[in-house]
């Protein structure tokens, strides 16, 4: 029996602008199994964002509920969420979320610093995903001297340091051409079916759409499901 990683129910989020209540998400439903690719497609303004904020812990919503591997996020507190990002949920922001400054064994470095782990072990987790990415003989080379599809495997890999359960991809091929684009979404793939993850991605894109397990549309603050 397939095994549900996330289950998002009757979510609402409202945000105020010019003294009025307008809604960005309305009544959302989603349901996630382990290892499956979920692509949720919209455009611009549609509360895609707002929605993997929402499952990663990052924004609560005004109604409704959210569990990620069990747990009830509105449950916790935000030391709670922050534990849960730190050991189930693996985020993806737009913009890659790299400290440009750093190089790539820094950046990848972070999130097993904050989980506790010992240096061997970072290190030793580190050398096996920078492998597995194709990224290996760059760890030193700082990310603002990367590619976009660089930075783009770089973000992917430190979000898999943690091991996580969830991966939240928010539009991960906007700033890459299709080629490029590709590799990233077959590289998913092979992510999704190597550590069993769960991901979601969201993008503006319909080709991405292609390389899902199950796809969404999310218009208007509505989501539906394409059969």
């Amino acid at each position: 029996m397939k095994r549900i990683v996330v289950i998002a129910k009757n979510v609402w989020k409202y945000y105020t602008i010019e003294g009025r209540n307008i809604a960005v998400l309305k009544n959302i439903n989603i349901y996630v199994y382990r290892g499956e690719i979920v692509c949720i497609h919209g455009p611009s303004g549609a509360g895609k964002t707002t929605l993997l904020k929402i499952l990663a812990g990052l924004e609560r919503p005004d109604q409704g509920e959210v569990i990620v591997n069990g747990y009830n996020l509105s449950m916790l507190d935000e030391d709670g969420l922050a534990a849960l990002r730190s050991n189930v949920i693996g985020y993806i922001p737009q913009d890659y979320g790299l400290i440009d400054e750093f190089n790539v064994y820094e950046n990848m470095e972070i999130p097993l610093m904050i989980a506790g782990l010992s240096e061997y072990e970072r290190r030793s987790r580190i050398s096996s995903l920078l492998e597995y990415m194709g990224l290996k003989g760059k760890e030193n080379i700082k990310v603002k001297l990367l590619s976009g599809g660089e930075k783009q495997r770089v973000a992917i890999a430190r979000a898999l340091t943690i091991a996580p359960s969830l991966l939240l991809a928010d539009e991960p091929t906007a700033n890459l051409d299709w080629d490029n684009a590709k590799r990233v979404l077959e590289l998913m793939n092979r992510i999704s079916k190597d550590f069993e993850t769960s991901i979601i991605i969201v993008s503006h894109d319909p080709r991405v759409l292609d390389f899902a397990t199950r796809k969404y549309i999310l218009y208007d603050g509505v989501l539906s499901e394409l059969k």
